[in-house]
């Protein structure tokens, strides 16, 4: 199963949304994707779309080719939290979850743990794949002590949520290039469960002309046998 994270951009780089969609479906072509600032297109034959809107048109949303995808209700933060339960093409139920956390008072925490605090509670005993634009990065602890970057990654390294990237890179990798950006933050990540950790076969940050061009993030891709 290919799973892509990406934020699309939307609202830095509208012009070229149609064109990140048109690269996710025939470049990508992701059996899940999870996906943050997005307008969503009309549905192709195959395709499954679970959307919330934030702005306008634009929001989050969880999008399989292939897979069945059914709801399950987000309490808190409903248009920045999508999550549903799909079945793979082997007929594995796993839960997906796409995030896109919000930026509050120049602060994206307490807000982001209570997102995981609610996911957690939400995917059960199922497998999972969680991801997107969680405005975080462990280079943050560095640049902003103390303001809950440091220890929400050593809350992750000690959860239920196993680090895709982190399995294959010794530091995080870039995903966040806009303009004037200081620091190689990687705001865009992508977990699975424990159970999952064996099966990611790789995952790796899409960086070419294309992802570069249409969005401020670029795709997370990973791998995943199930």
């Amino acid at each position: 199963m290919k799973v892509v994270t990406w934020n699309l951009g939307y609202w830095q780089h509208k012009s070229h949304h149609d064109e990140a969609w048109a690269y996710l479906r025939d470049e990508i072509k992701p059996d899940l994707a999870l996906l943050q600032e997005v307008d969503p297109p009309q549905l192709k034959e195959r395709e499954h779309l679970l959307f919330r809107v934030i702005r306008q048109n634009w929001g989050t949303a969880l999008y399989t080719k292939n897979m069945s995808l059914e709801e399950l209700q987000v309490k808190g933060y409903p248009n920045r939290v999508v999550a549903g339960l799909m079945e793979s093409l082997s007929g594995r139920r796993i839960a997906a979850v796409s995030v896109h956390a919000p930026i509050i008072g120049n602060r994206v925490f307490p807000y982001l743990d209570k997102i995981f605090d609610e996911i957690e509670g939400l995917i059960g005993n199922h497998s999972f794949v969680v991801g997107g634009d969680l405005n975080t990065a462990r280079l943050a602890e560095k640049i902003w002590p103390g303001h809950g970057h440091g220890p929400f990654f050593e809350r992750m390294a000690k959860s239920v949520f196993f680090d895709c990237v982190m399995k294959f890179h010794d530091v995080e990798q870039q995903t966040f290039f806009r303009k004037g950006v200081k620091h190689p933050w990687q705001d865009d990540h992508l977990f699975v469960s424990r159970d999952l950790a064996n099966q990611v076969k790789s995952c790796y940050v899409l960086k070419n002309d294309v992802t570069l061009e249409v969005s401020d993030h670029i795709p997370v891709v990973a791998e995943i046998t199930v």
